[in-house]
């Protein structure tokens, strides 16, 4: 055992042994659940990637959709006209954001809370049927896109707390619980020769005294 696989300046004593042992025990316990928690997270970091991949192929699909519907109404209306009414366009789309929990992991949760408007923003008999649709389906594709966000967040956020988990359960692994393990093995081997030497002194002690005994009642004996 070399000196970096164990903790340095430990007093080898027995209440101290029993210390690490219940320490090597806790890390182990604590290990055990960090790997739980870290597979759990893995599991739902993949079902979340497949929801990310259909909701970007969902929001793909309903941008395009808008995008070819302001095209026909560009083409009708003309930039210039689209770029005044653009800045006409009141403030009516608002975002509430609130955290739902993942296995401890809060991520965030949005929710699009939109203001109907009692009139339109712009006057129907200057536009067309296209800038209508036009509009309709860009408002209709605000929740494809904060969807799609919400997703994408969630999926950093795991993977933030996966990689911080990892490490966690890495560290108790290879470094926290060997080193407890070994400090108390160290504490254990030193304890062991400890008491072969008080034994081995003892016996040597128990020797001298008898040796002592029989060479004074040995005398005594000769002199009777």
């Amino acid at each position: 055992m070399s000196q970096a696989d164990k903790i340095e300046g430990v007093a080898a004593t027995r209440m101290k042994l029993l210390e690490l042992r219940g320490k090597a025990k806790l890390a182990e316990h604590g290990h055990d659940l960090l790997k739980e928690k870290m597979d759990a997270l893995i599991i739902e970091f993949y079902q979340i990637l497949s929801e990310v991949k259909s909701a970007q192929s969902e929001t793909a699909g309903v941008l395009d959709e808008a995008h070819k519907k302001l095209k026909l109404a560009s083409i009708q209306l003309g930039r210039s006209v689209l770029r005044n009414l653009g800045k006409l366009a009141p403030e009516t789309i608002s975002l509430e954001t609130t955290t739902r929990n993942i296995m401890g992991v809060k991520v965030p949760k949005i929710k699009v809370v939109e203001r109907k408007l009692e009139l339109p923003f712009y006057d129907a008999e200057t536009t067309t049927l296209e800038f209508d649709i036009a509009v309709n389906s860009f408002r209709d594709s605000i929740s494809s896109v904060v969807k799609l966000a919400e997703k994408v967040a969630t999926l950093q956020k795991l993977a933030y707390d996966i990689n911080s988990t990892k490490r966690r359960v890495n560290a108790l692994h290879h470094i926290i619980i060997p080193r407890l393990k070994n400090t108390a093995k160290f504490i254990e081997i030193t304890l062991e020769e400890d008491d072969r030497e008080t034994f081995s002194r003892l016996k040597f002690i128990k020797k001298k005294i008898e040796s002592a005994k029989e060479e004074k009642f040995g005398g005594i004996a000769n002199e009777a």
